[in-house]
C-alpha cells in the first residue's frame, strides 16, 4: 500500500496543479476600456482588399491608409479625438483598365483621381468615443475603414466572454445597420485578443463580418485586427458580390 501511494502521489499531484491552473485560468478577467492619454497619438495602418465579378468582369482593388490619431480632450465618460490622414494609394483593376493614386507621388497622379482623394489629405476629423468605444460623434466623410474598433460591455470579460453590439452607420449616404457578437478567446496581461462575427444590411445591402482583434489592454485600441466581409449589393436588376478584406495595425 505504502508502494501505491508512493507512486500514485506525483500523479495525483500533477492532476491538483493542472486543475489549479485551469481554475486560474478562468477567473482571470480584464476590464477593458478606451484609455488613451490627452497627448497621446497613435498611427493606424489600413489596408483593403476588394475583388468582384461584374457579368463576367472582374474588378480588384488595394487601397492603403496611414491615418493619425491624438486624444485631445478626456472626461470620466468621453474620449475626444482629431485624426488626420497621413497617406493614402489607390490601386483598382475595372475591366482591363488599370487606375492609380499615390499620395507620396501626387506628380503622377491623373488630376481627376486625384481630386477625388486630395481633399481628404491632411484634414482635420474630430471624432469622440465613450469610454466602452461606442462613436459618440463622426463627421460624415470620415474614411469609416478606419474605424476598426471594438465595443466593449461595462463588466469585466474572461475567456469565453460574449457580449452583442449594433451600430447604425451611412454607406455612401444610406443608411446601414451592423450587428453582431463579440467573444473573447484569449487574454494576456497586456492584450485580449476577441473574435466577432455578425452581418450589415442597407437598402441594397447584404453582407457578413467575421473578425479578430487584438486589444491593447491599457488603450483600449486594436493593436492588430482582421475583418472579412463578402457583400451582396443590387441595383439596376444587377447582383453583384463583393469580397472585402480589411487589416489594421497600429503605432
Amino acid at each position: 500500500m505504502k508502494r501505491l501511494i508512493k507512486h500514485t502521489l506525483p500523479v495525483i499531484l500533477i492532476f491538483v496543479g493542472l486543475a489549479l491552473t485551469s481554475c486560474n485560468n478562468k477567473t482571470k478577467g480584464v476590464l477593458l476600456r478606451y484609455n488613451t492619454k490627452v497627448g497621446e497619438t497613435i498611427t493606424l495602418n489600413t489596408t483593403i482588399t476588394q475583388s468582384s465579378d461584374l457579368e463576367g468582369q472582374g474588378m480588384s482593388a488595394l487601397i492603403t491608409m496611414k491615418m493619425e490619431m491624438t486624444t485631445t480632450d478626456r472626461t470620466d465618460s468621453l474620449v475626444y479625438t482629431q485624426s488626420r490622414l497621413k497617406e493614402m494609394t489607390f490601386k483598382t483593376s475595372i475591366m482591363g483598365e488599370t487606375i492609380s493614386f499615390d499620395s507620396n507621388h501626387m506628380e503622377d497622379a491623373d488630376p481627376s483621381v486625384a481630386a477625388n482623394f486630395q481633399g481628404l489629405l491632411d484634414k482635420t476629423f474630430d471624432i469622440v468615443y465613450d469610454i466602452y468605444g461606442n462613436i459618440v460623434s463622426v463627421p460624415e466623410d470620415y474614411p469609416q475603414e478606419q474605424g476598426i474598433t471594438a465595443v466593449f460591455p461595462k463588466e469585466m470579460v474572461y475567456v469565453g466572454s460574449q457580449w452583442s453590439r449594433e451600430t447604425d452607420s451611412q454607406i455612401n449616404g444610406m443608411a446601414a445597420h451592423s450587428k453582431g457578437t463579440y467573444t473573447v478567446k484569449r487574454i494576456t496581461a497586456k492584450t485580449t485578443e476577441l473574435d466577432f462575427t455578425g452581418t450589415i444590411t442597407a437598402e441594397n445591402i447584404n453582407g457578413d463580418i467575421t473578425s479578430t482583434m487584438l486589444i491593447n489592454n491599457e488603450t483600449g485600441f486594436p493593436i492588430s485586427a482582421t475583418m472579412d466581409m463578402p457583400t451582396t449589393i443590387s441595383t439596376a436588376g444587377i447582383t453583384v458580390t463583393l469580397m472585402q478584406t480589411i487589416t489594421l495595425t497600429t503605432e
